[in-house]
Parts: C-alpha cells; structure tokens; sequence
C-alpha cells in the first residue's frame, strides 16, 4: 500500500482527478448508481430503531446489496453517511438561517406567511411546535404540505454530484439557489430533511462512525485513524476479504493520523494521581491553540489539523514557502531524514513577548509581511512519533520526550517545546495549577511516562485538569438569571443558554427599580429536570429595539442579547463556578468567567441575595492584591523574621454584651464555643443576638467574635439572606453554620439534641457526611417546644412519568423492501440503546494501553539519538514491524450508547444492594449504617426511576448495573461471583446516580466502582 502524498493546495483549488492520484489504489468499478431515496431509507430506519445490533445488521444488508446490485465501491454512499469525514469535498458555506431565506424565495413564501417566520425563527418553540430546534424537521414541515413530488428522481451519484457543485459555488447565493431549486424539483420532502442534514453535517442516524466503519470492513476504522482520508479506505478495503498488514496500520508520512486525546479527571485529582501507579509522571501545560501535527521529509513540510484539515498551504510546503516553514528547518538535527512531531500551534507576540488568544492565530499564519515585530505562529512540541521510516507509537512516552529533546532544538518564538514539570502527589499538581493560573494560563495536563501512543484514543494515561474541575480553585459567585437561548439538537424545544447578572450598586439612582449588569453566560452543568423546571418559568420575548429597563447590556456585540429576557421577580440564583474573572467588552460589567459552569440552582436564595458588581470588583482587587502579595513574600522569604501573630480585634460595634453580669443557670453548653451573628435584615438582629448570646453564657457556652483555625466554634446565624461574613464561612466549608433554633430546643429539653439536617442553615463537608446529620427526621424531631409541628416539615419529592410511546406503523415501500429487510433474529439486549453518530471526543474512549517493558537505554544528548537512528535505520531496510504483545481488537463498540435525551437511565436496569436485598439473597449484613443506607438507597430509587431506569432483582437477566453504598462494600466480590454469568454487570457506588444526573450523560462506571 503506497503512502498518501501531502495534500498541499489551498482550499477551494482545483483537486486532482481521482485517476490522476497516485496516492489512491485505482477504485473500483461500479455499474450505475442506487437511487438515493433507498439511502434516505436507510436514515429513517436507523433513526428510528432502538436496537443497536438490528442497526448494524440494516447497514449490513444495505452494503451487501450495494456491492450486489451496484458494485464494490462504497465511496459515494460513505460520504453522504459519514458527511462530517469527507474531507475531499470543500465547506458549503451555508448556515440554517442561509438555507432558510434559500427555500422561502424558492417555494415561494412571503415573509410574513408563518412559515417562513418559523423557518427563520427555527430554534424558537410556537405553539405545540414539537420540531423546534431541529431546523431539517421545520423545513421538513414546510415542504411537506407544498412540494408536489411523490418520487424522487435523484441517485446517489447525482446528489454527490450537486453537493460538488454546492460547494464548489461557496459564497455565491445566486449559483447556490440555482442548485438548491434542483434539488427541491427532483426529491421529496423527507428525502431534502436528509439533504440539507448531509449539508449541515448534523446525521442523527443513532451510529457512530465506528460502527459505520466496523460494519464496512474490520480494518476500516484502523485504517481512518491512520490516514484520516475516508475516500482511501472505501478504496483500499472495497475487497471485504482483503485485510490490512501491520504496518499499514501505523503512523506514516504525510498521512493525516487521528491524535490521541485527553481524558477528564474523576471527581477528586487524589484519584487522577492513583490512574500513574504511584509512579513520577510528567505535568504538561495545557495550551490554548491548535492541535497541529507536522511532517517533514528533507525539503518538504505537511502540516495538518487534528480532523485532518490541511493547512500546509498557510504554514509553507517548502523552506522558501508560508509563514513558519522558512523559520524553523534550522531546528531539525542533520541527521533527520524523516520525522512525524506532534504539538499546538499558537501565536507569539514579540513585543509584548507573550501568547495571543487562539482567535489570532489565522491572521498571523496569513501575514506576508515579514516584519519583525509582527506577531506570528510558534509551533510548541511535546511528542515525536516517526523517525526515520519508524513509527514510535507503541513506543513509551519517556523514550519519545528523551528522543525528542535530541532530535530538534528550540528557536524562540517560533518553535518551542512544551512546558513540562515532574510530579508525584496532587499537591504537586496544585501548586503547578497555582503557577499556571498566576500567568492566565488554561490549566494541565498528567501523563503516564509509560503510555503509549493510541491513535483516536481518550484513555486515563492523559488527563486534563482544567482550574474549574479543582474544588479548591477557580472563582464560585451567585447570579441572577435575566435572559435565555434557544438550543438546537438535544437541547432543542426550549431555554438552553443562560444569560446571568449581577446587581449594580455602582452608582445610585433615583429610580425605585434596581439595575442589573450582564455578566456571564452559562450553557453547562444544569440537568435535564432542571430545564424542564427553567423552561416552565414565565419567558417574555426579546426585543433588540426595547430591551427590559431593568437590565444593563453592552453597546456592542451580541454576546448578552437573547432570544427571551425573565423578570426578575420571577427569576432565580444560579450558583456558577469558573476558571478565573477576567475583563471582556462583550458584557456591560466589563468582566466575565473564564469557562463557566453551572452548579445548582439556589432554590434556599431569594434575587436579594444576587452578587453586587462591586462585590465582583472588589474580588477581582483582592486576588490581583493576593498575588502581589504573594510573589513578594516568595522574594523576601529569606529575609523574613518570625513575628509574634496578633490577636483578633473586633471594632466596638461588633463586639458582643457585657456578660459578666449573667447568672449561671446550667452546663449544658460547657466548653462549647459559638460565633453568633446577626439578621442584617432584620431590624431587631443586633437586639437578638445578644440576647441569644446571653443564653449561650447562662447554660455554660463561650462566646467568641470570630472563628479561626487556632479557635474553632460553631457558627449561629437564622436570617433571610447570606451577609459576606456567612458567604465566607459558607465558601470555605469547614465551619458549620446552625439555626438558633437548636440552642432555644437544648435549653428547653435541658440536654444537648441531635444536630439534624433541619437545625443548621449550612453544614461542613465534614458534617454532611455523618451519620447524625444524614439521620432521617421522626414526627418527634419536628415538634416544637410548645408543641406544634414545624412548618414544611413533611416533603414529598415528585417524580417524572415517563410519557407513553405509540408504535406507527409503516408500510415499506416495495423497491426499498429488499435494501431495508433485516431478518428477525433475537437481539442481544432487549432494552433499547442509541449511539451518538459524532462522538467527536474519542472512538475508544476507555482504551488502556498495556503496560510496556521500559526500553534500557539511558538517553544523553546526541549519542542517544545515534542509537535511536541506528535502530530506525535497521528497522527501514529489514522491513521489521513491531507486533503488540496482545490482539488487534476493535475498541468502542462493546456496550457504546447515548443516553436518552430526556431519561438518561431507560433501558437500564439497576440492582441496589440495600440492607433488606442482602439479607433477602443470603448475603450477610454488618454494618452500624443500615438505616442510613436504607433510606439513601429510598432516595437513589426515586431518582432512578425519575429518569427512565428500573430496579430490578438480582436474578434478572436485564440487568446491567449494580449499585453499592460506599459505606458497605463488603458485598463486592459475592455480587461479582451471583452476576458474572452470562455476562459480567457494572458495579457502582451510589454517587455514580448523582454524578450522571449533574452531568446530564452516562458517565464512565470504572470511575465510580467500588
């Protein structure tokens, strides 16, 4: 098989006819082409099975009559079912609002009919309008009450055809419309909704590119990751008996390859450093640029992005060619015949001698100006993965650094290696989060010294930590929700984005009405029950020409204008975390969040208790003064002579009662020390708190003015709202925070009670994992001492029915009864799947490389890499491959689905290892929590069931997840034994419910196991 050559033309040239091509094998050859309506078919069928095994048998009998009735060459059909791969055929330059002013000038509307409204308006949900969202399905709707074509006319060979011209006329309406109406006159409605998804690139066909692969040839996938070129596998294995040679599996020159990729850490980055086996591993920093591989064999330089796009023609073909080329063939050692570097491409200011945003860096590629001051690319390097006719992929990560180091030399500002660091613990991984972030950086990158490379691969040997995934770092503030988006795919149907505020208390103003500034959008972190709950409220229309008084918004841009705005009496507090505040002219505050996301809606907080925009300032100040602080003290720390620390001081009207005239009544609170603080809303607050302050004395407690680590206390606080003071309590998370009514209840029942949930208005983390506060409350527990009942004090939790489906039935069409037909075999599962068919992420999400034997070379300089290209060197002439030590499997099929949009747990089937299950199957129980877990689990139940799942027993054979309490996992390995036939079930403990639900998807169980 001959390698690819570097595709270097610029985008939108003329391509060189396929016969042409030396780098293609000569295609086969078919005898016409197949109607594209048994195609559109075939859309509509694996759109709407739920199955995924009947899925795959439907594309395999599809191809199987292709190569019967048309022939081996599946490439026409590929590119239109795997749109977003075919890298042969240019942009279209066409958007939905684009296509939508196409087809109301082509059907013709006019432009107040209300269709053609809702085709502009697509996103916006009208009435008992189920489509909104989905712009195809509008259009669908459209078209389908006015198009007169009952067949269509158009072969799959003819729409490829006109989808070349499409693109080939990009910019052009006019040429663009022409073909458009084309398409229009010879298709049906449902056949143009496929169409313009194949224009958009956006299938939702349930199959993922890997199984589109699989079902094609066994070496397809293997072969896409390695040359990224969707036409040279339907070419190279249009034979399905034909299967591929090691080496054509790996790495080469001048072929597009799929990167290997980063995986999100788990929950705690304690868990993250237990993934490197206790070994040293390496701390990237994680750069804000892109993902860019470069090629080089003598003269000649390939540059590509990480989907395989071809950027060569920017950066330069030749050393007297672009914009980095000519810069950087000086760094390459001269014994370097050929060699494969991957890294990111960012752009280098050299006057202000520091990275631009990523959004520069086109126009600096394009810059022909040559001047010397002028920002321009710098390509920073951290892997080497050919040399010298050798691939390096299976290669440990610390052989290909030491190599690397040896095989180029870095040329400031345009070509550099990455900035890396050894760690051990976590807390070195924080305090290089901490330098990172002192130079607004984006965050890091934990890599396993001996990982190896996997092509399209997402495994726990890279993993990124990002500020915001750190509990301990990034910025937390409550905001005002003002404004909302319409959302598209998953999200369609209703509010998506939100757009949040701060109160301004800048500058005071006669109106009555309070001011509100934009200040951040959010679009993560909120789950699906939370935008059923957001999508309920009271959303009024946006008008850009009048906005809502009450709201302050940038003069320019558009960042903070919406699709609907809410009042703010009907409003909420979103809880929103994010890398860092840093400034921004796209909001009206002049700052904004750095990656943010949302972590819960503040139901406990009323819109009083938004955060001021001085309140936003003022800790934008704080840090900006921390850090000075900081890297003063770093330079004077040996300097510094030991002080004696003061103590406290609390200003005379914060200073609590003479209590030295308190008689002494009890002992209840004897060696107890509380911090009681007052209702700054209240105008009784300072009167109350010195009162309690007094019971406190009279019944043996202390009392103190502030809480420190060298004088911890009990915070006491009941107030409506959240004064800075408690905020910072709250946010630190060590102090509990209690209502006054437990003191009131102790004196009363002359004892110390329970510190239960209701008693405190905001426990420690500590706290809430303890058996008292999780404690379930009695009808007791709620009576009061003058014996009534406690307000609220019964809640019930209410749970989503799930909505009824009913079965249509079709009739099939005769022509496409032969192409479609799948034999009724049973399926593997009986519950339904589906598979995102852009998992953009990783095809083997959870691939773990093997751990490698360390090569015992000790590399030094040059001579290490003599030795290195001595190897390469008897590697090329012997024609010698490295064979794994295990089998080629194909990764990422086995139990790959998307979560229901809507229940993200149907089709599951979970088993709770309560007290009362275990003791039912024999099993023993020996634990001091059983009532704990017991209503725990009650609780895990619910929400199982609210989101689509069922709980099943033990023995039954749907059962896919078994869910542990991890205060008893003594039950593991008897469950592993009772379930590990016909096939072994998922074990999880019980935050793994939780964690889905946050995230809104099915996260990765070995995560969560017991």
């Amino acid at each position: 098989m001959q390698p690819t050559p570097a595709p270097s033309s610029r985008p939108g040239s003329p391509r060189p006819r396929p016969a042409e091509s030396t780098g293609y094998p000569a295609p086969p050859q078919n005898r016409g082409s197949a109607p594209f309506s048994v195609l559109a078919g075939l859309f509509e069928k694996l759109a709407t099975e739920r199955k995924p095994d009947r899925r795959k048998r439907m594309l395999s009998v599809w191809f199987s009559r292709w190569r019967e009735q048309v022939g081996n060459d599946l490439y026409p059909a590929l590119r239109l079912i795997l749109p977003q791969k075919d890298r042969e055929r240019a942009v279209y330059g066409l958007k939905e609002k684009n296509i939508g002013k196409m087809y109301i000038k082509l059907i013709p509307l006019g432009m107040r009919d209300p269709d053609a409204i809702r085709l502009l308006n697509w996103k916006k949900p009208i009435g008992t309008n189920q489509a909104a969202g989905d712009f195809p399905t509008v259009l669908y709707d459209v078209v389908n009450t006015r198009s007169s074509v009952v067949e269509g006319s158009l072969s799959v060979n003819d729409l490829n055809g006109l989808l070349d011209e499409l693109s080939e006329n990009m910019g052009k309406q006019d040429a663009q419309a022409k073909i458009m109406q084309r398409i229009y006159n010879r298709t049906t409605a449902e056949e143009q909704r496929w169409i313009v998804r194949i224009i958009l690139k956006d299938m939702i066909i349930s199959v993922k590119e890997t199984t589109v692969f699989a079902v094609f040839h066994p070496d397809a996938e293997d072969l896409f990751n390695t040359c990224s070129d969707l036409k040279k596998v339907a070419w190279e294995l249009s034979d399905p008996s034909h299967r591929l040679n090691p080496e054509d599996k790996a790495i080469q020159l001048f072929r597009a390859f799929a990167p290997m990729l980063c995986k999100r850490p788990t929950h705690k980055i304690e868990d993250s450093v237990k993934e490197m086996q206790g070994r040293t591993f390496i701390i990237e920093e994680k750069l804000d640029g892109e993902r860019m591989q470069l090629h080089r064999r003598g003269n000649e330089y390939f540059y590509c992005s990480r989907k395989g796009k071809d950027y060569t023609y920017l950066y330069g073909k030749h050393v007297g060619q672009g914009s980095l080329t000519p810069y950087i063939d000086a760094a390459f050692d001269t014994r370097i015949d050929d060699i494969i570097l991957d890294g990111e491409m960012l752009v280098w200011d050299p006057i202000s001698e520091r990275l631009l945003p990523f959004g520069t860096l086109k126009t600096a590629a394009r810059d022909t100006s040559k001047q010397a001051l002028s920002p321009r690319p710098c390509f920073k390097v951290f892997d080497l993965l050919y040399l010298n006719g050798m691939s390096l992929h299976k290669k440990s990560l610390k052989f290909r650094k030491h190599n690397l180091r040896a095989c180029i030399k870095e040329i400031p500002g345009r070509m550099e290696f990455v900035t890396e660091f050894e760690g051990k613990t976590a807390k070195d991984i924080r305090n290089k989060m901490d330098e990172i972030m002192a130079t607004r950086g984006e965050g890091l990158i934990l890599k396993h010294p001996g990982s190896e490379y996997i092509l399209n691969g997402r495994n726990k040997d890279w993993i990124k930590v990002k500020p915001e995934y750190m509990d301990n770092m990034g910025e937390t503030v409550d905001v005002l929700v003002v404004g909302g988006n319409y959302g598209t795919g998953k999200r369609s149907g209703g509010v998506s984005t939100l757009l949040c505020a701060v109160l301004d208390d800048r500058r005071v103003s006669d109106d009555d009405e309070p001011k509100y500034s934009t200040f951040v959008r959010i679009g993560t972190g909120l789950s699906f029950a939370d935008y059923v709950w957001v999508r309920q409220k009271p959303w009024k229309t946006w008008d850009p020409k009048n906005p809502p008084e009450f709201l302050q918004t940038t003069k320019r841009g558009h960042e903070d204008k919406c699709d609907v705005y809410i009042e703010p009496a009907d409003s909420f507090i979103l809880k929103v975390k994010a890398a860092e505040i840093t400034t921004s002219d796209e909001y009206h505050l002049g700052v904004t969040m750095r990656f943010p996301r949302a972590l819960s809606v503040r139901e406990d907080l009323s819109i009083a208790d938004c955060m001021t925009a001085s309140a936003v300032l003022e800790s934008i100040r704080a840090e900006r003064k921390r850090k000075m602080e900081s890297e003063a003290s770093m330079d004077d720390r040996k300097k510094r002579k030991k002080v004696t620390t003061k103590k406290p001081t609390v200003m005379p009207q914060f200073q609590g009662p003479d209590l030295s005239s308190v008689e002494m009544e009890s002992h209840i609170f004897k060696d107890m020390k509380f911090m009681v603080s007052a209702d700054p809303k209240s105008r009784t607050g300072d009167h109350d708190r010195k009162e309690l302050m007094k019971l406190v004395h009279a019944h043996g407690g202390t009392c103190v003015q502030v809480i420190t680590s060298q004088q911890p206390a009990l915070a006491v606080y009941g107030g409506t709202t959240t004064p800075y003071d408690i905020k910072l309590l709250v946010t630190n998370g060590k102090v509990d925070i209690i209502r006054p009514q437990w003191v009131l209840d102790c004196i009363a029942r002359e004892e110390l009670i329970p510190l239960r949930k209701k008693y405190f208005f905001h426990a420690s983390d500590d706290r809430q994992l303890s058996a008292e506060y999780n404690q379930p409350d009695t009808d007791e527990d709620y009576e009061m001492v003058d014996g009534t009942q406690e307000r609220g004090a019964s809640v019930k939790i209410s749970t989503l029915s799930e909505s009824s489906v009913k079965a249509l039935a079709e009739e099939v069409d005769p022509t496409l009864a032969e192409w479609l037909t799948v034999d009724a075999k049973p399926s593997g599962q009986d519950g339904s799947e589906t598979e995102s068919e852009t998992d953009a992420d990783s095809v083997n999400d959870d691939a773990k490389a093997e751990s490698e034997e360390w090569f015992p070379v000790e590399l030094r300089g040059t001579d290490d890499l003599n030795e290195t290209l001595e190897e390469a060197k008897e590697h090329h002439e012997t024609g010698a491959v490295e064979k794994p030590d295990v089998q080629d499997v194909t990764m990422g099929e086995e139990g790959a689905h998307e979560y229901d949009p809507a229940l993200i747990f149907r089709h599951l089937c979970f088993y709770l290892d309560t007290p009362q299950g275990a003791g039912e199957n024999g099993m023993t129980v020996n634990t001091k929590y059983e009532k704990e877990i017991t209503e725990h689990f009650n609780k895990v139940l619910r929400e199982i069931e609210a989101n689509g799942g069922k709980v099943v027993g033990l023995d039954d054979p749907k059962l896919t997840h078994i869910v542990l309490d991890k205060r008893d996992t003594s039950r593991r390995l008897s469950l592993m034994q009772w379930t590990a036939k016909p096939k072994r079930r998922r074990l999880v403990v019980s935050d793994y419910i939780s964690a889905c639900l946050d995230e809104e998807t099915l996260l990765d169980e070995e995560d969560f196991a017991p």
